[in-house]
């Protein structure tokens, strides 16, 4: 693991584009889902047909747990680049090891942690 060299700022440059694009503050894939879910929601309300309004439901069901778990990988492989890169600034090494290994993991996220004492 000492022998890693790591382009710093080429990584922090390349965490910025994917941010953007994944769109943790606005806009990028973040809006798309919110949109496209909006926009199937629309759909489902206005449909008259019970056969298709099932289809539908189920569509946007599968939809919003798939578009939630590629929203939260992406997340986490953010997350985890940015601290193996702090920790290999730090030179703790090992600590970098870790971050990195979560990386893409929605558990290293601790989702639930953020939802306490709501």
């Amino acid at each position: 693991m000492s022998t890693w060299d790591i382009d710093v700022n080429g990584v922090s440059a390349v965490l910025g584009v994917y941010n953007d694009q994944l769109g943790t503050e606005g806009g990028g894939l973040s809006e798309e889902i919110d949109s496209t879910g909006v926009e199937l929601g629309t759909a489902l309300e206005s449909v008259k047909s019970p056969p298709v309004e099932i289809v539908l439901a189920e569509f946007l069901e599968y939809y919003s747990e798939k578009s939630e778990t590629m929203f939260l990988k992406g997340l986490s492989c953010l997350k985890g680049v940015s601290e193996a890169v702090i920790a290999y600034q730090a030179g703790d090494y090992e600590m970098a090891s870790t971050a990195q290994e979560d990386a893409g993991s929605i558990d290293a996220l601790d989702l639930d942690a953020c939802g306490e004492g709501s």
